[in-house]
């Protein structure tokens, strides 16, 4: 996107906030006042998107899904170059929730080849594919790559998923160095980081450390903080600390309410079943219908180190 000359003021203001990673008051200061979408067709474009992405990341679906679903409505829809924009930015908004198969339905629906993605968004999908060697390739790729890529929202995921395909090959070292590495970027949505820094100390033994992180990584911005809960309950159920691990659970559901994604169900099920509030039948079901190896294994092994030897783990 190289037509900054053409985006109002309001609109520019609240793009550097989001880049600031200060998504809630973008998005108040879009709402304030909506005199953004009449400056321009391009200002309309991207007040639309950023607005939207703010109040996602905040918890708030409504809009984004909307937008989704009346895709004919999309400011610029008939020039090619801002379709291509606005496709990247949807497709890379539902990655970061791992939403696999509604990108790739978009994606589908849209008949908008993968390789017109960045390779960001391309490394996160082959990781959700469970293709670790392509999406470790892809995000080496990614971190190299210094042409512009225009607003780049998922390099945070992004790192956190390559993280999480590096200590499934026990590769903790690589993944420290790779999250200093992000860091150094300033990235939005860098509260990702915090959690994949957990995942790193958590594989290290640094139990302390990583519930630090992850109740940091709580404080802001909602999307994300359903990894955060899920592992702060299995750091806890590890201890023995039913209480803490039923905390998380409360906010699970809680976040299950107002953004109930595929992957924050999926948490949900998954402490309520390691409570033993319910059947691992369902969390398996939804594990495998979503059909990414690497957080079904996940899943898996949760289940089974904390549901009795003698529960039976299928469907």
């Amino acid at each position: 996107m190289d037509a900054v000359q053409e985006i109002g003021s309001m609109v520019s203001s609240a793009i550097a906030l989001c880049l600031r990673d200060r998504w809630t008051e973008a998005a108040e200061l879009l709402a304030e006042n909506d005199s953004w979408r009449t400056e321009s067709a391009i200002s309309a474009m991207l007040g639309e998107l950023f607005g939207s992405l703010a109040e996602l990341w905040d918890g708030r679906c409504a809009r984004f899904g909307a937008n989704l679903t009346e895709r004919e409505r999309w400011p610029l829809r008939t020039v090619p170059r801002y379709r291509s924009d606005q496709i990247t930015l949807y497709v890379s908004a539902l990655l970061v929730l791992g939403e696999r198969a509604r990108a790739e339905r978009l994606l589908a629906d849209e008949g908008f080849p993968e390789t017109g993605l960045r390779d960001g968004e391309r490394s996160m999908l082959a990781a959700m594919r469970g293709q670790s060697a392509r999406a470790l390739d892809f995000a080496r790729r990614a971190v190299t790559d210094r042409s512009p890529r225009g607003y780049d929202i998922g390099s945070a995921a992004m790192h956190l998923s390559i993280v999480s395909v590096l200590l499934s090959q026990g590769r903790s070292t690589e993944a420290r160095e790779l999250l200093t590495a992000a860091r150094a970027t300033a990235p939005t949505l860098v509260h990702l980081l915090d959690i994949a820094e957990a995942r790193v100390d958590l594989a290290l033994g640094e139990t302390d450390r990583a519930a630090e992180r992850l109740r940091a990584a709580t404080r802001g911005l909602v999307v994300g903080t359903d990894i955060a809960w899920a592992d702060l309950a299995e750091l806890a159920l590890r201890k023995n600390d039913r209480a803490s691990a039923k905390r998380a659970l409360d906010a699970l559901e809680d976040l299950a309410t107002a953004m109930p994604t595929g992957r924050v169900l999926l948490h949900r099920h998954l402490v309520r079943a390691c409570l033993g509030k319910e059947s691992a039948g369902e969390c398996l079901w939804l594990a495998r219908e979503r059909g990414q190896p690497l957080e079904l294994a996940m899943v898996t092994e949760r289940l089974a180190r904390h549901i009795p030897k003698h529960a039976c783990l299928k469907p």
